[in-house]
């Protein structure tokens, strides 16, 4: 991939995640125990390592600078997913391969925020409206399609590293039409210079 090509995606990123990662290291919170679930949810967490490599974004025509008129470019990106505490809180150059992933995270997004266009008002975060799938099961030859999934929606990236409340849109398998909630903490970063995520589900239970 050429050096254009690489800084763009690289730029990309960073206008949505920016450093949280490195915020959120230094903060020293941790965020290994979820909070009790209410009676009528069941409480469900997973760890992520983005993958920056696999960060593929398509640039809308007119965009500018990523920091503020990027509005419309649409990007995909991977990372691994692993059980809960699989990723130590701050951890800022931690190794994907370093820990056997149970499952995949996959991202596609798009760019909603813009400052200075004629006739709008500014909104420069959050940064992105992004839909994700979280697949339990790796996909092999012989496991095309993880049975086992979540499905969420929502907003997320700013420039501090609040953590984002999320809707649950769905799932599969285990997870058979799952409605609820997720919270996407940012706990660190990876080798790929990636964030690492914590995402904590409050699944309605079934009746």
């Amino acid at each position: 991939m050429s050096h254009s090509v690489t800084d763009r995606r690289q730029l990309l990123a960073r206008a949505i995640w920016g450093t949280v990662g490195l915020t959120a290291a230094s903060t020293g919170a941790s965020l290994a125990v979820a909070a009790p679930a209410a009676a009528s949810t069941k409480t469900v967490t997973y760890d992520v390592a983005c993958l920056l490599n696999t960060f593929t974004p398509i640039v809308a025509e007119g965009s500018t600078d990523p920091s503020s008129n990027f509005r419309g470019t649409t990007f995909f990106v991977e990372g691994e997913l692993y059980p809960a505490g699989a990723i130590a809180d701050g951890a800022t150059n931690f190794d994907p391969a370093s820990v056997p992933a149970i499952g995949h995270w996959m991202c596609r997004g798009w760019f909603i925020n813009r400052t200075g266009r004629a006739g709008e008002a500014d909104r420069p975060e959050p940064h992105v409206v992004t839909h994700q799938e979280y697949l339990i099961g790796r996909i092999s030859e012989g496991n095309l399609f993880p049975v086992d999934q979540l499905s969420s929606s929502g907003l997320e990236g700013d420039n501090s590293g609040r953590s984002a409340t999320r809707s649950v849109v769905g799932g599969a398998g285990m997870w058979q039409a799952a409605t609820g909630s997720v919270v996407q903490h940012v706990i660190g970063t990876n080798t790929t210079t990636g964030p690492n995520f914590r995402f904590v589900f409050d699944l309605a239970k079934k009746s």
